[in-house]
């Protein structure tokens, strides 16, 4: 059993939820962090019934929270040092398209931008003393500016660049840095939608996050296919990408 902790960031559905069970499965111990305290509490009680390992819940609203790095830290007493933060917690909106009102934008960065930030910030002295693996959920969105979603897919664009810097201010050897650029993903809201591709099942890409958290800074589309859409919506002609929908 790893002797480290793993921090999972929006970790009561979807990917999140599907990290923190791959986590458990590998005898991670567990700091799982979410909104809903009691979807929370149960996908905790059930990691712990199912895998035997240590688990803690910590309800947060990143979108109303103003020091969430402080309450991660003061949720960490007692467990083991931090080995991994996996900042999975997003949230997007179908009206998102220079049509919000202030307060809607504001939560959407709030959520997908500032709180990966902070926390980050708060983490970073632990992580690096344990020369820890901070992994990053980018999205496809962020290939290119867009006419929808522009608040989520300035955010996401925004965690390009946090991956940069960190790779840039530290060294292999102290810190891994990854970074996963994701298309759409099946879930409640994907769930009878017409999409123009696949989504994909959180549960694999879960595995493969957890499989490689030991293989180093990265920066990887999932599933790889994704690679060759972002490649071709930006060598499109800017006369010709205009009129893209979407």
């Amino acid at each position: 059993m790893t002797q480290e902790t793993a921090i999972v960031i929006g970790a009561s559905s979807g990917l999140g939820r599907a990290l923190a069970e791959q986590l458990a499965r590998a005898k991670w111990p567990l700091l799982l962090v979410a909104s809903d305290p009691r979807d929370l509490d149960a996908v905790a009680h059930d990691l712990h019934l199912r895998f035997d390992v240590a688990v803690r819940a910590l309800a947060l609203d990143l979108g109303r929270e103003p020091d969430p790095g402080a309450r991660v830290l003061a949720a960490l007493d007692g467990l083991p040092p931090p080995g991994a933060l996996l900042v999975a917690a997003g949230v997007s909106r179908e009206d998102d398209d220079f049509t919000l009102a202030p307060a809607a934008v504001g939560q959407l960065l709030a959520i997908n931008l500032h709180a990966p930030l902070v926390l980050v910030d708060a983490l970073l002295p632990r992580l690096v003393e344990t020369h820890a693996t901070i992994v990053l959920i980018g999205s496809i969105a962020a290939a290119r500016g867009r006419g929808r979603n522009v608040a989520y897919a300035a955010a996401k664009r925004g965690l390009e660049s946090l991956y940069e810097s960190l790779r840039q201010r530290y060294r292999p050897k102290e810190l891994s840095v990854q970074l996963y650029r994701l298309g759409f993903l099946r879930s409640n809201l994907t769930w009878g939608a017409t999409l123009p591709l696949p989504a994909a099942d959180p549960g694999t890409i879960a595995r493969r996050i957890v499989r490689d958290l030991d293989r180093g800074s990265r920066a990887r589309h999932l599933p790889r296919w994704w690679a060759l859409v972002a490649f071709a919506l930006r060598m499109l002609p800017w006369t010709v990408y205009r009129r893209v929908k979407g």
